[in-house]
């Protein structure tokens, strides 16, 4: 990363402060370099343009970091109209009111102010001249955040590839189907009734990896449907020995989340579990609403092979990489624990639920 990015998309708090510092203080000189064109620049004029700039820095902050975040959306754009009229209104008297009674006293108590203050074309000049700074910033946070939404987008993209590729492989992986048509065969020959069903779940699973994992929202019904061809595909291959508890409450069925978060969390407690314990196993999954987000508990029985070994993997390895991908779906959105010291291995999942795409 060079020079320039870094300084540019650096959240580091130093550089960040750095960032906004170089901006006001490049307003500064920048309107001095005008004023010189005209008028001898004296140190009173530039006690007033410097302690000016705070009044305007916080009226750019309060519009960039409040207003505009929490009245972005469609049908608040009256609220925002009003209070884009309030602070223009408090740039064009309040800043000249501090600028002439309060500032001027102070820096040149000589001064004598012989026109009206609270005249309409110099209140509208005031405001004029504000809302050029404040708008300069305004389209430099825009195009920053634009750009650095595109990239997530594109890193996002990536990393879903690579989880879909990834899971894919291991649904399609030779063990996984041997199992799975071995299954086939034995409901065959024993005529249960059982052959039908296990295809039926087989086919939807890989439908699913299929059609519904390019999209980059789904209904979350459509993720809870294939958990449960999963888990009906899995009791199937292990009969009585495996016991499910799903329950599934104030789900809204029009809920949207990104394709393949809930479903890498059950397939791996049953990977874990099913290898690494002898005997009856018992997995508890609960998918429940709450009111704006999504809460997904997975328990199943904590044991391990051997030392920071899973399958084959280092221990926490495809809990990481769906980490990843909530990092980038969801940045702070969202609240991942996974409880290793009781007798459950617990994973507790917290997301947004989403209305609308949220990127393109």
């Amino acid at each position: 990363m060079s020079f320039l990015t870094t300084f540019i998309y650096s959240n580091r708090p130093g550089i960040r402060i750095f960032r906004h510092v170089l901006f006001w203080v490049t307003d500064i000189i920048n309107y001095l370099l005008i004023i010189s064109v005209n008028t001898e620049v004296t140190s009173v004029e530039v006690y007033k343009i410097v302690f000016r700039i705070p009044l305007i820095a916080l009226a750019a902050y309060f519009i960039l970091y409040y207003l505009i975040p929490k009245f972005s959306q469609e049908r608040d754009k009256g609220k925002l109209f009003l209070w884009i009229l309030g602070v223009m209104v408090f740039l064009g008297v309040g800043v000249r009111y501090y600028r002439y009674f309060i500032l001027g006293p102070l820096v040149d108590p000589d001064q004598v102010i012989d026109f009206d203050v609270w005249d309409f074309r110099r209140i509208l000049s005031e405001i004029l001249q504000s809302m050029m700074v404040i708008c300069m910033a305004i389209a430099i946070k825009l195009i920053k955040n634009k750009t650095e939404l595109q990239q997530k987008n594109e890193e996002l993209a990536a990393e879903k590839k690579v989880a879909e590729l990834g899971f894919l492989k291991a649904q399609m992986h030779p063990h996984f189907l041997f199992n799975t048509l071995n299954t086939l065969y034995s409901e065959t020959i024993q005529d249960s009734g059982k052959a039908q069903l296990v295809v039926l779940h087989l086919s939807n699973l890989l439908r699913f990896i299929l059609d519904e994992c390019q999209k980059p929202l789904i209904p979350v019904q459509y993720e809870i449907k294939v958990v449960k061809d999963f888990i009906a595909l899995e009791e199937l291959r292990h009969g009585a020995r495996l016991n499910v508890n799903l329950e599934v409450t104030d789900v809204n069925p029009h809920m949207m989340l990104s394709p393949l978060i809930f479903l890498p969390f059950v397939e791996n407690s049953f990977k874990h579990t099913l290898l690494n314990k002898r005997g009856p196993i018992t997995i508890d999954i609960s998918i429940r609403g709450e009111a704006d987000r999504l809460h997904l508990l997975i328990g199943n029985d904590n044991e391990t092979p051997s030392p920071m070994q899973r399958n084959g993997h280092k221990h926490g390895h495809g809990i990481s990489n769906i980490r990843r991908q909530l990092d980038l779906l969801y940045g702070k959105e969202y609240a991942l624990n996974v409880d290793e010291s009781q007798e459950k291995y617990v994973v507790s999942l917290y997301i947004p639920a989403k209305k609308s795409l949220t990127y393109a």
